[in-house]
């Protein structure tokens, strides 16, 4: 199975993020897996910086929101989004922890009023530096969830070492939105 690292530019741009480089070095990463697995000759766009409403009236912008025009639709189906934080900051706790609150936010502000029928999966990625862990929406609980594929632990996965595991959660993310 091939997989992201089959790119030199990914792997060059991997090798180049350093211990407390910016979030903007994990966006170029992410945007270019994303642009990828998700190819606009697909009809799917990585919007940057792309702006949530919550209920509170409070506004938030995610880092990466996926999203594909099925079937010529003026409105794009919203699916994925990924929160990045910067190199360094991996074995930190809080970090984790604040990456998984602005998903669950964003996810809930984005989807939390869908009806019933139109309740396909949902996904978010949180990503530390080389790192990254995978959610799925829950809409009855309106909350993200631990997630990754069938007979896969969830887990934290490293993006150079990991990419077999972590082309696979991308393959079934592709597959299941």
């Amino acid at each position: 199975m091939s997989t992201y690292l089959q790119y030199d530019a990914i792997c060059n741009e991997l090798e180049a993020i350093k211990l407390h480089d910016h979030e903007s070095a994990a966006y170029g990463l992410w945007n270019a897996i994303l642009g990828v697995q998700f190819p606009v000759a697909q009809e799917y766009i990585v919007r940057p910086q792309d702006q949530h409403g919550s209920q509170s009236g409070a506004r938030g912008f995610s880092d990466l929101h996926v999203v594909q025009y099925r079937n010529n639709a003026t409105e794009p189906e919203k699916f994925l989004i990924v929160q990045c934080k910067r190199a360094g900051t991996e074995s930190q706790g809080a970090v984790w922890e604040e990456a998984v609150d602005q998903l669950d936010r964003y996810l809930r502000a984005t989807h939390g009023k869908r009806a019933p029928a139109a309740r396909t999966p949902v996904y978010g990625i949180a990503a530390v530096g080389k790192w990254m862990r995978v959610y799925k929406y829950d809409d009855i609980n309106q909350c993200v969830l631990n997630w990754a594929p069938r007979r896969m632990r969830w887990n934290r996965w490293n993006l150079k070492k990991n990419d077999a595991q972590v082309q696979r959660i991308l393959d079934e993310i592709l597959r299941n939105h």
